[in-house]
């Protein structure tokens, strides 16, 4: 969140931590993850992506707070982690 601690939605986030909904998604392997991170890209929702060092093995990737309404299709190939 840091990197984008100038956006509004991650100002709002931080002010109310404890009552924001939180949700962990997990997808498939490193190819579906790449394909989210660029749908991420397409629809302007920041993001970053985490790489495993020194494998170079993008593992992670978290967005700014948003809506789920907001995301639309860019992350509708994941699952609820559990």
């Amino acid at each position: 969140m840091w990197k984008y601690r100038e956006d509004e939605r991650v100002r709002d986030y931080a002010t109310s931590l404890d009552s924001m909904h939180k949700v962990t998604l997990e997808t498939k392997n490193e190819n579906s993850l790449l394909k989210m991170a660029d749908n991420l890209k397409q629809q302007g929702i920041p993001y970053y992506l985490w790489t495993e060092q020194p494998e170079n093995i993008p593992t992670c990737l978290a967005t700014v707070p948003v809506m789920r309404s907001d995301l639309g299709d860019a992350l509708k190939k994941c699952q609820l982690m559990r």
